[in-house]
């Protein structure tokens, strides 16, 4: 594929003049520093596989739809959640949702969409305000999410029936006795830590409660509550069953 056939793939002074595709580069340098990740489990190559279409390993990106997609597998389909998605190496005994889709891939083709913010720094020695363990008190204090405004559905095959939904239809609050209120999530973009990428270190990928550390957080009311968001069992697909999982970012570019 040649740079004049991709729009991606464009002159270093368009590069620069976007700044995108140079900073999801660095940022997963970084993660590569920190995590000695193996020459294997660098980014997946893309390929355009339509007009604005390109497949990046497992993941689906669509420059018109500023979409991404990619699976993901149906982790509970009944108790009490903190996490959307996670990674295996994340909190799963608490997530609705498992990928084997890399933090770092995720977050590189977010950039290359339009996603504005990198993850905030710190200091190579410093720790960011990220507690070894959630609790009531430490969500107290937690800062409210910034970022892009996204949208996360989910679509996924039943008795040879294809199935979409907002991922909100999935999650029950308790407090109000009601699905979560249907609206945007927010790309906030994970932290790095000197060169430690959180999202990829931790594996905890879309909060429902409150966590910097991902990358993605739940901005409704009740996000600072560990207790009261729970699998809707009544409209989860069955556990174990595999999804695709878009992200779409709600924003226009900058």
């Amino acid at each position: 594929m040649s740079k004049k056939q991709s729009p991606l793939f464009r002159s270093p002074a368009s590069l620069l003049q976007t700044g995108l595709a140079a900073l999801g580069f660095l940022l997963f340098v970084l993660a590569i520093q920190a995590e000695e990740i193996k020459e294997t489990e660098r980014p997946p190559a893309m390929v355009k596989i339509s007009p604005g279409v390109y497949q990046l390993g497992k993941m689906r990106l669509d420059k018109g739809a500023r979409s991404l997609s990619f699976p993901a597998t149906v982790n509970m389909d009944d108790g009490q959640v903190e996490y959307l998605l996670v990674a295996p190496h994340g909190s799963a005994h608490e997530s609705l949702l498992c990928t084997d889709v890399h933090a770092s891939d995720i977050h590189f083709a977010m950039l290359l969409l339009g996603a504005k913010g990198a993850p905030r720094t710190t200091s190579p020695t410093g720790r960011p305000p990220v507690p070894a363990h959630i609790d009531a008190e430490s969500l107290k204090n937690a800062p409210t999410p910034r970022g892009d405004l996204i949208q996360i559905t989910v679509k996924w095959r039943q008795a040879d029936q294809e199935n979409t939904a907002h991922i909100e239809d999935w999650l029950f609050n308790s407090d109000t006795h009601k699905a979560m209120e249907r609206g945007p999530w927010i790309y906030s973009g994970s932290m790095l830590v000197g060169s430690t990428f959180l999202a990829q270190a931790e594996g905890n990928l879309a909060a429902v409660v409150l966590n910097s550390s991902a990358l993605i957080n739940n901005p409704r009311s009740g996000n600072t509550n560990d207790k009261v968001w729970f699998v809707r069992k009544e409209a989860v697909a069955q556990k174990g069953s595999i999804v695709e999982l878009t992200i779409s970012l709600s924003s226009p570019s900058p």
